[in-house]
Formats: C-alpha cells, sequence, structure tokens
C-alpha cells in the first residue's frame, strides 16, 4: 500500500472513530461560523446562569434552611415543648433520611422522563408546606413522622439540580457552577442562624408561640415563595426546553456531544447496570460521600457545642452566620479551581487533607476540650470538606456520562445511600448529650478521613488505567465483539 493510500486509510479510521463517540461529525467550520458560534454559546450561558443556576442556589437556600434548622430550633425551646429526652433529637434529625433515601433512586429516574421545570418547583413547594405544618406537632411521635414525610419531599431536589446542571453545563463550567449551587446551603446556614437569634428576641412567645415554630413558619414560607418562581426560569432538557430553540439549542447539544455526553434517553436496560453494577466504582463513590457528610459533624453541632460551653442561646446561633458565610466562599473558590485546574481527584484529596489537620488538633489539644478560640479557629478552617462534596459529585457526574440513565442514577445513589450511613451514625458518634466535646465524633472523623483520601487515590488509579470503567452502548457491543473473535 502507498504512503498516500495510508494516510487516506489512517485518517477514514479517524473520522469513523470520532463519529462512533458522538452523533454527529459537523464539518469544519469557518473562522467566521466559529466567531458566530462562541458568541451563542456565551449568550446559552448566560441564561442558563441566569435562569436555572440562580433559582438552583435560591432553591438549594431554602433547602439548607428547612433541611437543617433542628440544631436552631433545639436551641429556642423545641426540647422543653415537645419533652424530647435522650436521643429522640438525635432520632428527629435522622429519620428524615429514611425518606430522603427510599424516594431519591426513583425520582432521579422519573426526572429523565419528565420536566423537571414543573417537578422541582412542585416538590419544593410541599417540603415548604410540610415545615409549615411541624409548627402543629405536640410530641416527638408528630416530629417523626413530619420528618419523615420532608424527607420524602426533598428526595428529588438535590440529585434532580446536580443533574439538570450536567445537563447543560460543560466539564469546564461544571464544577464552578456545582459549587455555587451548593453554596445556597451554607448561605442559608448563616440566615437560618440570623433568623433564629432574631426570633429568639423579638418574636419568641408572640401569639402563644415558642420561637422555634416562627422559624418554621418563616422558613417554610420562604420555601414556598422561590418554589413559585421554579415554574417559569427553569429550562428542562436541551431537546425539549421551550425557550432553547433554533442556534441556542443546537450549540447547547453540539457542546454536550463534543464531550461525548448523551443526551437522547434510551431506557433502562442492561448497559445502565453494566455501568453501575460492574465494577466497585459507585460503591467506593458512595463510602467517600459518606466520610464527607459525616466531617461535617463539627460544623453542623457548632451551636449545640456553644450553648453546651455556658453562651447564651443568640449567641450560639448568631456565630453560625460568619462560619457559613465563610463557607459559601470557600466552596466558590474551590468549585472554581477545581474547574481551572482539571483532574477533580486533587482537590478532593487537598480538601480532605486539610481538614484531617485539624481534626487532630480538635482531638488532641486538651483532650478534646479546647478553648474558645481555638474552637472557632478549627470550625473556620474544616469548611473545605464541605466545598469537596460538590468537586465530588461534579466527578460523578462526569465519570458516568456514558448515558442519561446511568448519570442520573449514579448521581441518585451517591446522594441517597451516601447520606443515610452517617446520619445513622451520627446518632451515636455526634450523640447530643456528649457536647460540648463530642470526642467519639471527633476521633471517628479523624480516622475515617484518612481513610476516604486513600479511596479516592485508588478509584483514581483504576479510572486512569480505564479499569472497568463506563462505556456507550455501541463500545460495550464492539468490544464484546472483538472479544468473540480473539477466542475463535
Amino acid at each position: 500500500m502507498s504512503t498516500d493510500q495510508e494516510k487516506k486509510r489512517h485518517s477514514q479510521v479517524t473520522v469513523n472513530s470520532f463519529a462512533d463517540d458522538y452523533d454527529d461529525f459537523p464539518p469544519p467550520m469557518s473562522k467566521e461560523d466559529l466567531e458566530n458560534e462562541k458568541a451563542i454559546e456565551k449568550k446559552l450561558v448566560r441564561m442558563l446562569d441566569y435562569r436555572l443556576l440562580v433559582w438552583a442556589f435560591f432553591g438549594y437556600f431554602a433547602n439548607g434552611l428547612d433541611r437543617n434548622n433542628m440544631p436552631n430550633a433545639y436551641t429556642s425551646g423545641m426540647p422543653e415543648d415537645l419533652g424530647l429526652v435522650q436521643d429522640q433529637y438525635n432520632w428527629a434529625v435522622t429519620l428524615f433520611f429514611i425518606g430522603y433515601v427510599i424516594l431519591q433512586i426513583p425520582c432521579n429516574a422519573i426526572i429523565t422522563r419528565v420536566r423537571p421545570s414543573i417537578m422541582l418547583p412542585t416538590i419544593m413547594f410541599i417540603w415548604g408546606a410540610i415545615v409549615c405544618f411541624m409548627t402543629l406537632v405536640k410530641d416527638y411521635k408528630g416530629l417523626y413522622g413530619l420528618r419523615v414525610c420532608l424527607g420524602f419531599s426533598e428526595a428529588a431536589f438535590y440529585p434532580g439540580i446536580v443533574y439538570l446542571l450536567g445537563s447543560w453545563y460543560t466539564k469546564q463550567e461544571l464544577g464552578a457552577r456545582t459549587c455555587v449551587f451548593v453554596a445556597g446551603s451554607q448561605v442559608s446556614g448563616a440566615f437560618s442562624g440570623i433568623i433564629s437569634a432574631a426570633i429568639s428576641t423579638t418574636l419568641d412567645g408572640k401569639n402563644g408561640m415558642r420561637g422555634w415554630k416562627w422559624l418554621f413558619i418563616i422558613e417554610g414560607i420562604i420555601a414556598v415563595f422561590i418554589s413559585l418562581f421554579g415554574f417559569f426560569l427553569l429550562p428542562d432538557l436541551p431537546s425539549n426546553t421551550k425557550f432553547v430553540t433554533g442556534e441556542l439549542r443546537e450549540v447547547a447539544l453540539k457542546r454536550l456531544h463534543r464531550e461525548g455526553k448523551k443526551t437522547t434517553v434510551s431506557g433502562l436496560n442492561w448497559v445502565t447496570f453494566r455501568n453501575l453494577l460492574g465494577s466497585p466504582y459507585i460503591l467506593i463513590y458512595i463510602i467517600v460521600f459518606s466520610i464527607m457528610q459525616l466531617a461535617m459533624g463539627i460544623l453542623q453541632q457548632f451551636p449545640i457545642i456553644l450553648k453546651q460551653m455556658g453562651y447564651e442561646t443568640e449567641f450560639a446561633n448568631y456565630m453560625q452566620a460568619p462560619v457559613w458565610v465563610f463557607a459559601g466562599i470557600v466552596i466558590i473558590a474551590q468549585g472554581y479551581l477545581s474547574d481551572y485546574k482539571g483532574a477533580r481527584v486533587w482537590h478532593i484529596v487537598a480538601g480532605g487533607a486539610w481538614t484531617l489537620v485539624w481534626y487532630i488538633v480538635l482531638v488532641a489539644v486538651n483532650g478534646g476540650n479546647v478553648s474558645t478560640p481555638l474552637l472557632f479557629v478549627c470550625v473556620f478552617m474544616c469548611t473545605p470538606i464541605l466545598g469537596i462534596s460538590p468537586i465530588m459529585m461534579t466527578w460523578v457526574n462526569e465519570f458516568y456520562a456514558s448515558d442519561v440513565e446511568t448519570r442520573a442514577l449514579a448521581i441518585a445513589m451517591v446522594n441517597s445511600i451516601g447520606n443515610l450511613a452517617p446520619n445513622f451514625a451520627n446518632v451515636k458518634l455526634w450523640y447530643v448529650q456528649d457536647a460540648p466535646a463530642f470526642r467519639t465524633g471527633k476521633v471517628a472523623t479523624m480516622a475515617l478521613i484518612a481513610v476516604m483520601i486513600v479511596l479516592v487515590l485508588a478509584m483514581y488509579a483504576g479510572q486512569r488505567m480505564d479499569w472497568l470503567t463506563p462505556k456507550p452502548a455501541h463500545k460495550i457491543e464492539t468490544e464484546s465483539k472483538q472479544s468473540d473473535k480473539n477466542e475463535v
């Protein structure tokens, strides 16, 4: 074969291989067309940021208020009014995750076949109403029941938004946007503390209601209000969003196809289950995510620690604000850095190692009974553990991009199961009666963060070697045929 023929054959193979990976192989573009496409892409991303990202941020802000308001309610009279004793408070916190886990995986399977612009605002409206109804409970049994219902109603939101972000943004954009979305929850932590402290001084006892009831009413109404805007702002998927048409839709699809991300729904099939369950990656992601949730314990228990150290309720609640505002800034910075520098794994390892150092300080200094100034320093320095959580979910979003169903189910499995184990473990590890030292929780978390770092590095090594990684259906079939030929 001549040299020209060989070059021509090699070029054809390259083209065919590229076409196998993407739905369309576009012809070369002129400089003018390329500049026009970049302008359209910029317009698309700006529109997504203003509509999808802004609503997602405020939606997760409301989610954080309503999911994590139990410590503030605890310091605002709830234990006395409901007669909570022993570990009843811890169980009330944990039972939220029963409903949260049960519905999360099926909800993310459903979201690939319905309109997210209807589904996500609707569930927010429902959970806002449930939080308002919590003011009617008379004992721990009623609290348990509504916490389970709250878990059911919130189940689809976080994985649904992560899935939707991954359905529009590219790898160079996704990490930062996911972190901006998650920062909404951290800002809510600051806002919740301010609300709780303000309620304690102004509304406690008004109309015969204690402060914790006013807290639930106000925060529930906020969720209902934000949900209404979602019906008008949220997009669906690139292929069926009503306000994304023509060149905008074409560019939106082309951006994702360029990265090998599938945008068409094919339904659950053996390829989906092969990609999810045919390797240990999904299990490792779940374990790593679980450890991240446990490592947030010192931040979640901060107001309870301060109150048990002898500080007033108002001070304990107000002190959450600077911590969560700082955390929101750190998370967004981590997200942008992970997009700029590429590989997510090193940002996760660095954030985990940094947090580990400060947990060691919390355990080693004075037997865990640290002074107030050192406690504040350690709590602020542990905030990067919050930022590596959305970075890891971005990693999941990218790693399972071979088909829509695999990506949606992987996100839901990691978030739901990954939240289940730590919240049951928290009943004993961060047992409220152990405050303010919480030595058991600190020691266990310190050891588990070290395990997390090892697991992340091992998983990254396996992926680099392309060992049992997810693949599109056509690649699996090609590899299967090649294997059969080799056997023959």
